[in-house]
């Protein structure tokens, strides 16, 4: 078995193009690794110390604060915010919305993409917004209840991706 092995390997080595190419194409069929990203479907919703109702609320999180799945345990999930801190939420609370959250100490809200459109709104820090629609680096952000505009990307941190209809 090992002198079949050993000549196969050889075989492959004296083809010093195969080796690559064999390399690349195992590259190409492996994803990337992609971070999950869910948002608060609730109005408000208890971030927890440990998966169940019986533990400590941590603290509380608005609708569309967006978070990274770490880890999934029965119907609760282990998440983390963009600045680290981590806590459980139910599944029942999450959704695969995308939102963001204000990452610095405010942003503009302006009522086109670019720099040259009116602000509309200038929100603090930690504002989550349920994402809309991307042009470039721009997001139409929206709170679902007064505010609706464009935010620089660059400011927030979350799931920029917007929803496609029908897919």
């Amino acid at each position: 078995m090992v002198p079949l092995l050993t000549r196969a390997i050889g075989r492959i080595m004296g083809r010093r193009w195969l080796l690559p190419a064999l390399a690349g194409a195992a590259l190409l069929l492996v994803p990337a690794a992609a971070a999950e990203l869910m948002s608060v479907a609730v109005e408000k919703a208890n971030v927890r110390e440990g998966p169940g109702l019986e533990n400590p609320v941590l603290w509380q999180a608005w609708r569309f604060t967006p978070f990274e799945v770490l880890e999934w345990s029965g119907a609760w999930i282990y998440i983390e915010d963009f600045v680290g801190d981590t806590g459980w939420l139910h599944q029942s609370v999450l959704s695969e919305t995308p939102a963001v959250i204000v990452a610095g100490k405010y942003a503009n809200i302006r009522k086109g993409p670019g720099m040259d459109y009116e602000v509309l709104w200038t929100v603090e820090r930690e504002y989550p917004l349920k994402v809309l629609e991307r042009d470039g680096d721009w997001l139409k952000v929206s709170d679902e209840e007064e505010l609706e505009g464009w935010i620089y990307g660059k400011l927030v941190w979350g799931n920029k991706e917007p929803e496609i209809n029908g897919l």
